[in-house]
């Protein structure tokens, strides 16, 4: 084991199961609150939206993708990557700019300010040099 000196991190974040009864696999305690906010939202989203009928097998269908969405995310949440850093980090790759395709036209346009502050430069650079 790594002896890590930062205190946060030697705290064990797991919940391994009951006494005498572990888990066959470990679960973060983040990763549950996380779980059942994903699960939640799934279930509003397939009742409201998609309009799934209520019984047992939607139910099951609807934890089972909770917990797959739940396990991607996971996967890129922990101690230094907040859930709220990820979505950002989602969503500025979503609206980045993208290269222009092939034979696609690309039109650049110079902020008046840029273009006005740019001619006051040369003048004054010029001023300099007699």
């Amino acid at each position: 084991m790594i002896d890590n000196d930062d205190m946060l991190h030697r705290v064990d974040r797991h919940y391994l199961g009951p006494t005498g009864f572990t888990l066959p696999f470990r679960l973060r305690y983040a990763a549950v609150g996380l779980g059942a906010l994903i699960t939640a939202t799934v279930f509003v989203i397939a009742r409201a939206v998609v309009q799934v009928p209520l019984g047992f097998q939607s139910l099951v269908v609807i934890v089972g993708i909770g917990v797959v969405i739940t396990v991607r995310v996971t996967k890129y949440v922990n101690a230094d990557r907040s859930v709220r850093s990820v979505i950002r980090a989602a969503w500025n790759d979503l609206i980045a700019p993208r290269p222009p395709k092939a034979g696609q036209t690309v039109v650049l346009a110079i902020p008046a300010a840029m273009r006005a502050s740019r001619g006051t430069h040369a003048a004054a650079s010029s001023e300099g040099n007699c």
